[in-house]
């Protein structure tokens, strides 16, 4: 698949996701669409296609993010990495390997960004940010899982010949 495109698509999904997903909540908090396309990816094309996704929709993330640059790219290389290993799994083409796999990922991705702000300076409220942010962002990202893989798996067969290339 050509990475330009897909470079196209994960920005344009970064900045949907800074601008309109914040006024879409699901109990006060908006699904991360990057991270559900980089999971989904992962499972679906390895951890080598899902990393490079993560950079590409990281550094988009890190941009618009106020937070100190890198963290948003550096949690989402790890999940893509640690994630890649369930493409070799039997159920890599199902929808309950991406349910098992997302409030895992969600909970890894949201504990890297805290302890990146709390090692750079930033005040985390541990409890607080865990149970108002973390968890809750798990259960939304869970829901919405199905119908991001859903798509990403389109999109994968269509391109599934192909290769990424940069």
């Amino acid at each position: 698949m050509n990475a330009y495109l897909i470079w196209f698509i994960l920005v344009v999904l970064a900045l949907f996701q800074s601008t309109v997903m914040p006024r879409i909540t699901i109990m006060g908090i908006h699904p991360d669409l990057i991270l559900m396309v980089v999971i989904s990816w992962s499972l679906l094309r390895g951890a080598e296609e899902g990393m490079l996704l993560a950079v590409i929709g990281g550094v988009p993330l890190d941009l618009i993010s106020e937070a100190t640059f890198g963290i948003h790219t550096l949690a989402l290389l790890f999940t893509a990495f640690v994630s890649g290993f369930g493409q070799r799994t039997v159920f890599r083409s199902e929808v309950l390997m991406p349910i098992l796999a997302i409030p895992i990922a969600t909970l890894v991705y949201e504990l890297i960004i805290l302890s990146g702000l709390f090692l750079t300076g930033w005040p985390v409220a541990w409890g607080t940010q865990i149970t108002q942010v973390v968890l809750p962002c798990m259960a939304a990202n869970t829901v919405c899982m199905p119908f991001v893989y859903l798509i990403v798996r389109v999109l994968h067969r269509r391109t599934q010949r192909e290769r990424m290339t940069v």
